[in-house]
């Protein structure tokens, strides 16, 4: 009877073991696609099109009209493959031998409410204090966005977030786009930029 009784613990401890580690290795997965749907975004910004796609595991998620680099050699966005390295909420801008004080205290600040900087020094993506300007290509070199669609950005996605800035094709839905991308910054404005 006592066997009986060692064999029937034995078999419970092993069938216990066997349960605990694949709750640990269900637990470890878990945590690990957790971590892997958080990173799995991507951004792809249309020079042409002045539109950034960010995709979500590899699907479209959502577009946003931006605001690119003016076209001449000293200001254009360059082309090229980045990522997202630093995020600074309410930065402080350092722009041409001045200081501006975050954009909620200073709506002098051009970069907004948030910036994202890119494995680029001076280049980033941010909020804009001219959200006229979205739609077109008026910016010093980074991407400008709607300050509400640069948080929603900066609050989804995680840190070396691919960036690819493409030049895109200059068609007759690019001109389009712009107008459509006008339209959308003067809907902003005229709803408030805060």
């Amino acid at each position: 009877m006592l066997f009986l009784y060692n064999l029937n613990m034995k078999k419970f401890l092993i069938c216990l073991l066997i349960c605990v580690a694949l709750l640990f290795t269900q637990v470890s997965l878990g945590t690990s696609d957790i971590a892997y749907a958080a990173s799995n975004y991507s951004i792809i910004v249309n020079k042409a099109y002045k539109l950034l796609f960010l995709y979500k595991d590899e699907s479209l998620y959502k577009i946003f009209p931006v605001c690119i680099g003016a076209h001449t050699t000293d200001k254009e966005t360059p082309t090229g493959s980045y990522k997202i390295i630093n995020r600074t909420y309410d930065p402080v801008w350092y722009f041409e031998g001045k200081v501006y004080q975050p954009y909620k205290v200073d709506k002098n600040n051009g970069l907004g409410y948030v910036w994202m900087g890119w494995n680029l020094p001076s280049y980033g993506l941010h909020g804009t204090n001219e959200p006229f300007s979205i739609g077109f290509a008026n910016s010093h070199g980074c991407v400008r966005m709607e300050n509400k669609d640069a948080l929603y950005i900066a609050k989804t996605i995680p840190l070396q977030t691919p960036v690819e800035v493409i030049e895109g094709k200059d068609d007759n839905i690019a001109k389009h786009l712009e107008t459509i991308n006008v339209l959308y910054s003067v809907s902003t404005v005229l709803g408030g930029t805060d």
